[in-house]
């Protein structure tokens, strides 16, 4: 009885691990830190973040959070990629003010 039970564990472990490590990966993959110049965008719900290589985020998120940094701070942002009307939008759930920008 007690090899049954062994082998039972060994093919139990043998199957979950693989999936614990893949769920891990994808938690993961998508989440994002970008610093830079923030300020408002097209329109009320959207903002813009350039990066010190130059390029552009639109940014999504809290207004409440959002609005009151949006004044050409220096500010880092962590959040997730996503597509918006096939556009790539940061959709912010942090932001750290850092100074503003000169």
């Amino acid at each position: 009885m007690n090899r049954k039970v062994f082998f039972v564990m060994v093919v139990f472990a043998a199957i979950l691990l693989p999936m614990i490590l893949v769920g891990q990966e994808k938690k993961d993959s998508g989440g994002v830190n970008v610093t830079g110049c923030f300020n408002k965008g097209a329109d009320a719900d959207h903002y813009v973040l350039k990066d010190e290589k130059g390029k552009e985020y639109v940014v999504t998120g809290d207004a409440g959070m959002l609005a009151r940094h949006a004044n050409n701070h220096r500010v880092t942002i962590t959040g997730n990629m996503a597509k918006e009307k096939d556009k790539d939008v940061l959709k912010a759930t942090n932001l750290q003010m850092l100074a503003v920008c000169q």
